[in-house]
């Protein structure tokens, strides 16, 4: 397939500027990878292939990408008389049921399944075996930060900041900060980090004591036999924890997907029923427009009122 690939690239050269060929190019190695040779995609094949390209942990979008892609190369093999299947419809039924999906989808976790989620972490839950610690004081950081995933594996200990201010009954109170360097569109900005639970903060504390100022902090080592390695953790290693974790789950009869995005709105829908200006959390998450980070509030405000209406009957 590989000398197909080729053949194909090399007639795009000669009517598309080298970027785009080079995209192509990159996406079209996902196909290679997936089969040694050329398949027929027909329905069950294709969606054997869009869950294959799930499990890397991918963009939605990038996934995409590839499938529009392997489309055209398909197109391009049949016109010149390869008898070879793309089922077009069994992609679009795709699209159509995740459209669905992401309409069902809720946007953040209640106390009960965020619960659930660290308690599989650390082993307590029935059936599961502990994870590595580094996950559990992910999972807290994401839901007490509100950073994009990427922004929160980019944060080193320098840039935690803890703030002591007075408050009107004359007491202390600590503010915590962390400085977001790799923000999206390479925008930095500060954001309130809120621990939800005194515990989160103990922890935290702990964690951050045995870090050097210039060292990641999700800085972590694995301990074998007869070493030990220290590793930085990846965004790519993190989605693939994340995808195993939810796999797990609901092969335990757990239905909760696990992702870092919706611990990122769990952030702002519980600072905002604490009373925190919306645009100020808007502000420490990043969006360009308050109007985002309303419609993530204004769905926790309306499934509150809901569950109140019928907790009456």
């Amino acid at each position: 397939m590989d000398w197909l690939i080729d053949t194909y690239l090399d007639e795009l050269r000669k009517i598309r500027d080298p970027k785009t060929v080079e995209t192509k190019e990159h996406l079209l190695k996902h196909l290679t990878a997936y089969a040694d040779d050329l398949i027929d995609l027909d329905r069950g094949e294709l969606i054997r292939f869009y869950e294959s390209l799930q499990k890397k942990g991918l963009k939605e979008s990038t996934i995409r990408e590839i499938l529009k892609t392997v489309r055209q190369f398909y197109h391009w093999l049949r016109q010149r008389g390869y008898s070879i299947e793309f089922d077009s419809e069994a992609l679009k039924d795709i699209y159509r049921a995740k459209r669905r999906q992401e309409k069902k989808k809720k946007k953040y976790y209640s106390d009960e399944e965020l619960e659930l989620i660290l308690s599989a972490i650390r082993g307590t839950l029935e059936g599961f075996d502990p994870k590595h610690p580094i996950y559990y004081l992910l999972v807290i950081f994401l839901v007490s930060s509100g950073l994009r995933l990427s922004e929160a594996l980019s944060v080193k200990s320098k840039d935690v900041k803890v703030k002591k201010v007075l408050t009107s009954e004359g007491g202390e109170k600590e503010i915590w900060t962390v400085h977001v360097r790799e923000g999206k569109f390479g925008k930095e900005r500060e954001a309130l980090v809120h621990f939800f639970r005194p515990e989160w903060k103990t922890l935290w504390e702990k964690w951050l004591e045995r870090l050097k100022p210039d060292d990641f902090v999700f800085t972590y080592t694995i301990r074998y036999p007869k070493s030990t390695k220290t590793l930085v953790l990846k965004t790519d290693t993190a989605k693939r924890f994340f995808w195993e974790l939810e796999k797990e789950l609901k092969e335990k009869g757990y239905e909760i997907e696990v992702n870092a995005h919706r611990f990122r709105n769990t952030y702002i829908t519980k600072l905002a029923t604490l009373g925190f200006p919306v645009n100020l959390i808007a502000e420490w998450v990043g969006h360009s427009k308050i109007s985002t980070t309303m419609d993530i509030y204004m769905e926790a405000e309306k499934e509150k009122m809901l569950e109140t209406i019928i907790g009456k009957f």
